[in-house]
């Protein structure tokens, strides 16, 4: 499963209020990377836990998307790399915010760091984590400001994360800090279908029996866990104490066939400066990788009647994207909300939280 043949990697955007860094280094991925294989996956159909996934030539579900739930812990980053990403992350924290889902986070990396956005697009995890799906060749999600997307847990917190579904379609979690005297801050994940597992958090009122919940254990920092996040539900619980503060840096993906079941959501991020623009520019992704898979070798060249018939389908998907951006449709999903013990969502920009708050 080789990037060779993958559909061009969607554009990078400039924001003009942010710069780089100018003294990181070269994004290298012979020093900065360590890929090696989780000692298990677990596949959608029945959560079985296998070996490994079976290597196939595409995916047989109909949405076109990966036979993959999670995987076992496993590394994607050498030390060398995992200092640098710590280097970053220190001047990054001055960027915490807040919103009704997170109490603590960061954002819009991506948009200061020239080394995260060589990680993220990195041809070499791209590779690696394709071959992890066994059935799915991936590209870096186009939502930039998501890009190495930093969750922050502190002590004496009620929760670091509600049980949520993604709005992209699949993560990579990366722990970037040393858990081993915090008592709390686990990931867990509900092993049924999305709209089960909200079903079964509101019947509990959030608090759910063991048999329902998997909680993933890290091999410890720099180890990471890949998931299909938008069809599994998922949170972390809250911190009753800790030596330092829970970090995890997720980078997000998605399938390279933009004919796959669209799973990158708009109502998320609608209320962030960076989200208008950006999803526009994954439907405009979709719609015209659509147009191009007509003449790339695929298919015998089409007819005039085919192509007016993808062309249709092009413009549904940007015909789509202008009634999400005019509040026409929704494409919310939601998370549980523990305290409110109701489905919540993002309905306010998120604020900048102060020095001195956690």
């Amino acid at each position: 499963m080789s990037l060779k043949n993958s559909i061009l990697i969607p554009p990078l955007l400039v924001d003009s209020d942010y710069e780089f860094y100018v003294d990181e280094p070269v994004f290298n991925p012979e020093i900065h990377l360590k890929l090696t294989e989780p000692d298990f996956v677990v596949l959608l159909d029945g959560f079985q836990h296998v070996s490994k996934a079976p290597q196939l030539s595409r995916p047989l579900s109909e949405n076109r998307e990966s036979q993959l739930a999670y995987t076992g812990p496993f590394q994607v980053l050498s030390d060398e790399g995992y200092d640098v990403l710590q280097s970053i992350l220190k001047r990054e924290m001055a960027y915490q915010i807040s919103d009704a889902r997170h109490p603590a986070k960061i954002r819009f990396g991506g948009y200061r760091s020239k080394w995260l956005q060589d990680f993220n697009r990195s041809p070499q995890v791209l590779e690696h984590l394709s071959r992890i799906t066994g059935d799915v060749q991936l590209i870096p999600t186009t939502l930039q400001s998501s890009y190495s997307h930093t969750n922050i847990g502190y002590a004496n917190t009620d929760r670091v994360d509600y049980f949520h579904r993604d709005s992209v379609p699949y993560v990579l979690i990366l722990l970037a800090s040393d858990m081993s005297e915090t008592v709390g801050g686990e990931l867990q994940l509900i092993e049924r279908q999305p709209e089960e597992a909200f079903h079964l958090l509101e019947q509990y009122q959030g608090k759910l029996p063991k048999e329902y919940v998997r909680t993933i254990d890290y091999l410890g920092s720099n180890s990471c866990v890949f998931m299909q996040g938008s069809r599994i539900v998922h949170g972390v619980t809250g911190i009753e104490s800790c030596a330092q503060p829970r970090i995890t840096i997720v980078n997000s993906y998605m399938s390279a066939d933009p004919f796959a079941t669209e799973c990158t959501r708009f109502d998320t991020f609608r209320k962030e400066k960076t989200g208008p623009l950006e999803f526009a520019m994954h439907k405009i992704w979709r719609s015209s990788a659509q147009m191009f898979d007509l003449a790339s070798g695929k298919h015998s060249w089409p007819t005039l009647n085919q192509v007016i018939e993808r062309l249709n389908k092009s413009i549904e998907e940007l015909e789509q994207c202008r009634d999400l951006l005019m509040e026409k449709t929704s494409d919310r999903v939601g998370f549980y909300d523990a305290e409110k013990k109701q489905m919540g969502y993002i309905d306010a920009p998120p604020t900048s939280l102060k020095k001195g708050s956690n």
